[in-house]
C-alpha cells in the first residue's frame, strides 16, 4: 500500500527502470526503484546509500549512456527537500550521489532527471534566483563532474523551469508549465545546446491562461514533444 510503484519509468539500454517513491525500506516514503530485464524478469531493487525517510527515491527515473540516474527531492543534504540524484550501473552497483553545488531549502533538486549523449540533466524547480520557484536546470557528466546551470533568460516567479526536462539529439529541453506570457500559467518550454547556449523559447501557438504547456516534455527522432495537461480541460501535446 502506498509505494507508488510506476509513479516513473523509463526504458533503454536493455532495461527498465520503474520508480517506488512512496516505499517505506528505510523509513516512510525513503523510496525505491526497481530494473527489470525488457521482458520483466532479473529485478534488481535500488535504495539509497543513505536513505532516509522522506527522501522519495524513485520520484524520477531515467535511464541512457548505459547508467541508470535515480532522483531524491525530498533529501535534506543541503537543507529540507534540497534535493539530491544517484547515478548507478546497469546492475545497480557504483552508486554515485550528486547535489547542487548551490543546493538550498525546497529546491528539490531531482524533480525531473534525464539521461543521454553522455549527459545528465536535473531540474530543480524550487530554486529561488529568479524570484520564488522560477527554478533551474542543471548538467553534469555521468560521473557528477562538470556541473553547468542554467536557468532561463525570462524566468520569473513560480515559473517552475525544470518541472520538466529531456535530453536527446544533442539538446536539453526545459519545461516551464507556470510561466505566465500567454496568460496565468499558459506554460512554456525551452530548448539548449548540451552547454546551456542557444536558448529557442516555445510557446504554444493557441496557448491560453492555465494551460501549463511544458509539464512534460520529450526529445528524439529529431522531434519535440511538450505535453499540456490542462489545455481545454482534458489536455493536448504539442510536435
Amino acid at each position: 500500500a502506498n509505494d507508488n510503484f510506476g509513479f516513473s519509468v523509463a526504458v533503454g539500454s536493455n532495461k527498465i527502470v520503474v520508480g517506488s517513491y512512496g516505499d517505506d525500506d528505510d523509513g516512510f516514503s525513503s523510496g525505491s526503484a526497481y530494473v527489470y530485464n525488457i521482458d520483466g524478469t532479473n529485478e534488481v531493487k535500488l535504495t539509497a546509500s543513505d536513505a532516509a525517510g522522506g527522501y522519495i527515491f524513485g520520484r524520477s527515473v531515467s535511464i541512457g549512456s548505459n547508467k541508470i540516474v535515480v532522483s531524491a527531492p525530498g533529501n535534506d543534504g543541503n537543507g529540507s527537500s534540497s534535493g539530491s540524484v544517484y547515478v548507478y550501473n546497469l546492475d545497480g552497483t557504483g552508486e554515485v550521489k550528486i547535489t547542487a553545488s548551490d543546493g538550498a531549502q525546497y529546491d528539490e533538486f531531482g524533480i525531473s532527471v534525464a539521461i543521454g549523449n553522455n549527459k545528465l540533466v536535473v531540474g530543480a524547480y524550487g530554486d529561488d534566483d529568479n524570484g520564488s520557484n522560477s527554478g533551474s536546470v542543471y548538467v553534469y557528466n555521468l560521473d557528477g563532474t562538470g556541473e553547468t546551470k542554467i536557468i532561463g533568460s525570462d524566468t520569473a516567479a513560480s515559473d517552475s523551469f525544470g518541472n520538466s526536462v529531456a535530453i536527446g539529439n544533442n539538446k536539453l529541453v526545459v519545461g516551464s508549465p507556470y510561466d505566465d506570457d500567454d496568460g496565468n500559467s499558459s506554460g512554456s518550454a525551452y530548448i539548449y545546446d548540451l552547454d546551456g547556449t542557444g536558448e529557442v523559447k516555445l510557446t504554444a501557438s493557441d496557448a491560453a491562461a492555465n494551460d501549463n504547456f511544458g509539464f512534460s516534455v520529450a526529445v528524439g527522432s529529431n522531434k519535440i514533444v511538450v505535453g499540456s495537461i490542462s489545455d481545454d480541460t482534458f489536455g493536448s501535446a504539442y510536435i
